[in-house]
């Protein structure tokens, strides 16, 4: 039974284009926050001209933005799942430009959704062939998902668009080496050489052998860059970190890592990294007094959280606790505002609680300790977490855990507004189709809009009615009952939660509403409301009078003499009962819950031994 109150003015269709273009709240200057506010500000251009299909378009861009952002900060914060789940949201409001796609395909891809990437990609480099951008991640989304030799067919069609690029050659070869190809790596590689014949080359082409693990290759590169120029930069550097990676070097491999530290700071004293590897190596080996002050060196130059992590071992093997446990509670702070991985945090806490340990706290160094565990066992996702490679790197990274947790908290915001105005147009009717259907796709977006900010203006209200326009009375009880907390004096608000109580009967509490209501008494349809709530809800006698004056306000109808009758035979009033189904029938001869009633009350009186009426 659907019943529904005329007469109420909290109609979601009210809602005015003057609610849906306030301006949105924005900082001064360019920020992260820049396409998903231009994309709100273009919405709301839209609808300051009428144009609400456009203004719906540049809505769903606004959403993308907004997703995308905070999936890259959930990522930073290390929430993986939440991180999956804003990217899933961002798939469904993909628009279609290159760079939205590219970007989308990417995040996939670092999120270790390879089938997802790799749908995304595909459908872009089908649209346009000559993004060789777009068909190089694709290739890389091949791959993670095992399909190597489609990889490498996808890598040849950017090689021969790389003909004269050469940047975007260097990368293609970087990804041939990831498919284990050093060999076709190795052609385009020299093709970069030839067009670009710098020392510097030289050390970025072998540093991507490093990476790759190919130390053979790498060490010729790196080689060949010093041949050039013996004072070329971080030559020696990577040099050292070869020996130190390379299994095959043998014992000697820290003495060797050792020297070419010592070239690289002979040519740049100040070198953070140089410095750090320099010192960590020297620890390696044992001698933790010669590596203390290249330590200290690089935490100077650069207070990473590894540098850090690296001089508080240094500090801890030179048996000084109190100063150990001081360098790593600043690499614990350093790493957590600026959101290292799981692995780099999982190894501070373990040493921290060491240093603890050694300094008889004992309950906090359980505690760090603890938390070393708990972080190794999350591996895999921090694995993902940390993306694909350096390339990958968001440069939201670099900033404060504070700034970061305020671009999510004002992405939110532009998330919200973007779900409501959509639930908005929605409403409005901007396409022709039934108001059902209609309400139901904005209360959609409406329920979207809540699950982020369910405080946020208008919402609940909004929620309600788009839910009771609907006709999902159930779902409609919820937000209604806080929007008429929040505003008790609407009426139309309180006369649809109270019909969305009797649609899912919930007697006492329409009773409870409509009680209350000042135009009861002049209003046939909230008395008629009223009388079936007190019926069902037990109050039979109460109920005989407010029906009788509904019937006094607006004359008999069929569905008012049944309740009636209802009312009448609740109280055991059979006689009463009988005539009002008598009238009930007289009017509609056909009306089937009149003529069931009738039939039961006769029943119930045979049943007792009571003469029916003739």
């Amino acid at each position: 039974m659907v019943i529904l109150v005329p007469g109420g003015n909290g109609g979601i269709v009210a809602l005015s284009l003057a609610v849906l273009c306030a301006p949105a709240a924005r900082g001064e200057g360019p920020d992260p926050l820049a396409p998903l506010d231009s994309a709100i500000s273009a919405a709301e251009d839209r609808l300051r001209a009428a144009d609400l299909e456009g203004a719906e378009t540049r809505y769903r861009e606004a959403l993308f933005e907004g997703w995308m952002l905070t999936a890259t900060l959930e990522k930073l914060e290390r929430r993986v799942p939440e991180a999956r789940e804003a990217l899933r949201n961002a798939s469904l409001f993909r628009v279609e430009s290159s760079e939205a796609l590219r970007a989308l395909g990417a995040a996939q891809l670092q999120m270790g959704d390879a089938a997802a990437a790799t749908e995304t990609l595909q459908a872009l480099a089908a649209k346009d062939p000559r993004d060789g951008e777009a068909t190089r991640i694709l290739a890389r989304a091949l791959s993670a998902g095992g399909q190597a030799e489609a990889a490498a067919q996808k890598l040849a069609e950017v090689e021969a668009l790389a003909a004269g690029d050469d940047e975007l050659a260097f990368l293609v070869a970087t990804d041939y080496l990831w498919l284990k190809r050093p060999a076709e790596a190795e052609r385009l590689f020299a093709r970069v050489l030839r067009a670009r014949p710098l020392p510097q080359t030289h050390v970025l082409i072998g540093r991507a052998y490093r990476d790759a693990g190919e130390y053979d290759r790498a060490r010729a590169e790196l080689q060949a860059a010093l041949a050039r120029d013996a004072t070329v930069r971080r030559a020696h550097y990577y040099l050292g970190m070869v020996a130190l990676a390379d299994a095959r070097v043998g014992p000697d491999r820290l003495d060797r890592a050792i020297a070419e530290f010592r070239e690289e700071l002979a040519l740049a004293p100040d070198d953070a990294p140089a410095n750090d590897q320099l010192g960590l190596a020297l620890l390696e080996a044992g001698r933790p007094a010669e590596a203390l002050p290249p330590l200290e060196g690089a935490v100077r130059a650069q207070p990473r959280p590894l540098h850090l992590l690296h001089l508080g071992r240094c500090l801890l093997a030179l048996d000084r606790p109190a100063d150990a446990a001081a360098a790593l509670r600043r690499a614990l702070e350093a790493a957590e505002e600026h959101a290292g991985s799981d692995d780099d945090l999982g190894k501070i806490h373990y040493q921290l609680g060491l240093a603890l340990r050694k300094l008889g706290a004992e309950a906090e160094a359980s505690s760090h300790l603890g938390q070393a565990k708990q972080l190794a066992a999350a591996a895999p996702d921090a694995a993902a977490a940390a993306g694909l490679s350096g390339e990958d790197a968001s440069p939201l990274a670099a900033l404060p855990l504070a700034q970061r947790l305020g671009l999510k908290r004002r992405a939110a915001e532009g998330l919200v507004r973007a779900y409501f105005n959509l639930g908005v147009l929605q409403a409005q009717g901007h396409r022709s189709s039934p108001a059902a259907e209609r309400f139901a796709r904005a209360a959609a977006f409406f329920e979207r809009a809540a699950a982020i900010d369910p405080d946020f203006p208008q919402l609940q209200s909004s929620l309600g009615v788009a839910y009771f326009n609907a006709r999902e009375f159930a779902k409609a009880t919820a937000p209604l009952a806080r929007a008429v907390a929040a505003q008790p004096g609407d009426r139309g608000l309180t006369r649809m939660l109270a019909t969305s109580w009797l649609n899912t009967e919930a007697w006492d509490k329409a009773v409870a509403l409509l009680e209350e209501d000042p135009g009861r008494e002049t209003d046939a349809s909230l008395q008629f409301a009223f009388g079936l709530a007190l019926l069902r809800a037990g109050h039979a006698a109460r109920a005989e009078e407010v029906l009788t004056r509904a019937a006094a306000l607006r004359g008999d109808s069929t569905e008012l003499l049944v309740l009636l009758a209802q009312a009448h035979a609740a109280q055991g009033e059979d006689e009463e009962a009988v005539r009002a189904l008598e009238k009930a029938l007289a009017l509609d001869p056909h009306d089937a819950e009149a003529r069931r009633t009738l039939d039961g009350l006769l029943e119930a009186r045979r049943a007792r031994g009571t003469s029916p009426r003739p």
